[in-house]
């Protein structure tokens, strides 16, 4: 497969010669026909004054009357020639990529295309399914484009993506990420590239990921993003967004060539409980946190299977990002502007460096488990924001240590939870968001 510069230096070749053949055949003709003075017929100054018409060429100076209508019948000869050597061009090239007008719903951010549509996800797979042929999707960059639903499916149960998805996606299931119940933190790295490979991904894959979930689809964005895949990127809307445009669906399971993942993870996504615990100690950093009100309060720890309740010594409320929520997410499950989301950060602390590039200080975002938080991190990647981090493990990994035990009969069934040594703040809160309606 060629690349662009080959295509666009084969065309160029292929137009010059459809130029040259044009006006050798057009100056061979007006020769023939006397255009250039060897027939009596041609009067230089015969043609009656025009001055309402603006001459198309210096040529239409040297025509006589009659021969205005066949000149101009030339140039159409031409544009015609012109078009279609650029339409057909040399076999094997690609169109340039023709980007629509809500293809990438962020708008004017660092990185736009992180942020797809649902039409310009159906343009890909149209493009990917048809042979690489036809009009390229702006922002297309890998040839093995995957396309991956996002949910938690439990054990025994049967998904959703079974009755009903995007047709050619395949289910990601977040059991196979996470280490289950009641602990749910993120897996080894070994596990992780196994995981993804099982759904055909490698590192040089162009990955959607969408969901029924907006934060269940960012967790798994943010999971390939970290594990080491090049291009990952989230669908506006999620399935119901496909269903409203009107698209098709696939029900049941599809067939995956499963492929080997080997690639290196992106630490600086991460943060871990030790690097957390060492960073406050310098006081070189922010933590955000995207839990709500009454979790930041202590009031609840938010979760059923998690007694633990607090916050990060610290730490800054930087409003729930739950999709029961409508500050990090519409109604219909579509993304804030992502403005409008920084612009929430700045009024709760986190102040922009001097070149709005980074933030002034490190920020670690956190919420209980990792998927909210993973929200907050998406948002930061749009606006090219680069020295953030996401605590994966959350206030469950900051409070509590899980310990199998078969005679636990608490809120965790054998599982017994014991406190960690790690800092918890249950002072009166200072500064909080609360959710406004909808």
């Amino acid at each position: 497969m060629q690349s662009n510069a080959g295509c666009r230096s084969r065309l160029s070749k292929s137009l010059i010669g459809s130029i040259e053949s044009f006006f050798f055949a057009a100056t061979a003709g007006m020769v023939r026909r006397g255009l250039f003075g060897t027939s009596p017929r041609v009067h230089l100054t015969a043609a009656p004054p025009q001055p309402q018409a603006r001459p198309h060429s210096a040529l239409l100076l040297w025509d006589s009357p009659g021969r205005l209508g066949r000149m101009k019948r030339s140039r159409q000869a031409l544009v015609a020639t012109l078009v279609m050597a650029w339409l057909s061009g040399p076999a094997g090239c690609r169109r340039a990529p023709v980007e629509k007008p809500a293809d990438f719903p962020a708008g004017h951010v660092a990185r736009p295309e992180a942020l797809v549509s649902p039409r310009w996800v159906r343009a890909a797979l149209a493009y990917r399914d048809g042979g690489y042929r036809g009009e390229r999707p702006a922002g297309w960059r890998h040839d093995r484009f995957v396309v991956v639903e996002a949910a938690w499916v439990r054990p025994g149960e049967s998904a959703a993506h079974d009755r009903g998805h995007v047709p050619g996606a395949v289910l990601l299931n977040t059991e196979d990420l996470e280490n289950g119940y009641p602990r749910w933190q993120l897996r080894s790295g070994d596990e992780l590239q196994r995981a993804i490979g099982r759904v055909g991904i490698t590192p040089e894959s162009t990955v959607v990921v969408y969901g029924r979930s907006l934060i269940a689809a960012a967790r798994v964005w943010w999971i390939l993003g970290y594990a080491g895949v090049s291009d990952v990127r989230l669908m506006d809307g999620g399935f119901d967004a496909w269903r409203e445009a009107g698209y098709g669906v696939e029900k049941g399971w599809r067939a995956v060539d499963a492929a080997t993942f080997a690639a290196t993870p992106r630490a600086h996504w991460l943060a871990t409980t030790d690097e957390v615990k060492a960073r406050l100690a310098t006081g070189n950093v922010w933590l955000g946190d995207l839990r709500s009100v009454e979790e930041f309060a202590g009031a609840t720890s938010g979760y059923s299977y998690l007694d633990a309740r607090g916050r990060l010594p610290g730490a800054l409320h930087l409003g729930d990002a739950d999709d029961r929520s409508p500050l990090y997410g519409t109604r219909n499950g579509r993304l804030r502007p992502p403005r409008d989301v920084l612009a929430l950060w700045q009024n709760q602390g986190l102040a922009l460096s001097d070149d709005a590039r980074s933030f002034h200080k490190d920020v670690v975002f956190y919420c209980g488990g990792g998927w909210r938080s993973s929200l907050a991190f998406f948002y930061a990647w749009l606006l090219g924001l680069e020295n953030v981090r996401n605590y994966s493990d959350g206030w469950a990994g900051w409070s509590t240590h899980y310990v199998p035990d078969s005679t636990s009969r608490g809120s965790t069934a054998g599982w017994r939870q014991s406190r960690t040594t790690n800092p918890i703040d249950n002072q009166a809160v200072e500064k909080a968001v609360g959710n406004p309606a909808r």
